[in-house]
């Protein structure tokens, strides 16, 4: 790997994308995907554990063994909370699966693990983009770097398609990745620092296996629309992800 990242950062960063996506698919094939989690087994979710650790681990020994984690983020944040807006859209966004409450609805064990392999693959997929793959082209073209990263970190969600049957969930989960992976990558650009984008996007990965279909966004929906179908739900949802983070990154790329 040390001798790829020397010749390439960029297809060094592209082979960890491919190994990631790869595994990943494997794994969630081996439990059956995102659906139906109460059908699931323990044994099935820790196929995907084990992998997704596996790979947190290999990306960041590798990057401590070479003495690249102040490159990479694995460092100090350099920026003042205060010049962030003290993080709070971000902070928001974070939060959004509390948008209806919080509650069990399947088996707490497959949950739990379900819950750990989405939560370790958002500090992966944090190292991979906005540490590999962004600082990778940022020597060669910031903008172009933050655009490739965003991008590709938010199209990279349509693999899931294969691993649900609700494709327009996926297709809304794009649209609204590639704006978060705006916010997350000039955040790390600014402040020079992953912790902040990997502690948001565990959480927000996390939250997701306790996010309630019914509450306070179901009824503001209903109220505004006369209706609230999961899809509608799901739009306006991806909407106000969009816009929060489209008006927060744009400031910060002005500061």
């Amino acid at each position: 790997m040390k001798k790829l990242y020397e010749k390439s950062e960029v297809t060094f960063a592209l082979v960890w994308i491919a190994l990631y996506v790869v595994l990943m698919n494997i794994a969630l094939q081996v439990c059956g995907g995102f659906d139906d989690l109460a059908s699931k087994t323990v044994p099935q979710m820790l196929v995907s554990v084990a992998c997704i650790l596996v790979l947190a681990m290999a990306s960041t020994m590798w990057i401590i063994h070479n003495g690249l984690t102040e490159k990479f983020g694995l460092c100090r944040f350099k920026g003042s909370p205060k010049e962030f807006l003290w993080f709070v859209p971000m902070a928001i966004i974070s939060c959004i699966n509390l948008k209806n409450g919080l509650g069990l609805t399947t088996p707490l064990a497959v949950t739990l693990l379900m819950m750990v392999t989405k939560a370790v693959a958002g500090y992966v997929e944090e190292i991979i983009f906005r540490g590999f793959l962004f600082r990778g082209m940022a020597k060669d073209g910031l903008k172009s770097a933050v655009i490739v990263s965003a991008v590709t970190f938010g199209a990279g969600h349509i693999v899931n398609l294969a691993n649900t049957a609700d494709t327009l969930s996926v297709l809304l989960q794009v649209c609204y990745a590639i704006a978060i992976g705006f916010m997350y990558t000039i955040i790390v650009y600014k402040g020079g620092s992953l912790w902040p984008c990997i502690l948001s996007h565990m959480f927000l990965n996390g939250s997701s296996l306790f996010a309630l279909q019914q509450g306070p966004f179901t009824n503001l929906v209903a109220a505004v629309f006369g209706q609230a179908t999961p899809s509608l739900i799901q739009t306006c949802s991806a909407v106000l992800i969009i816009v929060i983070c489209g008006i927060y990154t744009l400031w910060l790329w002005k500061k």
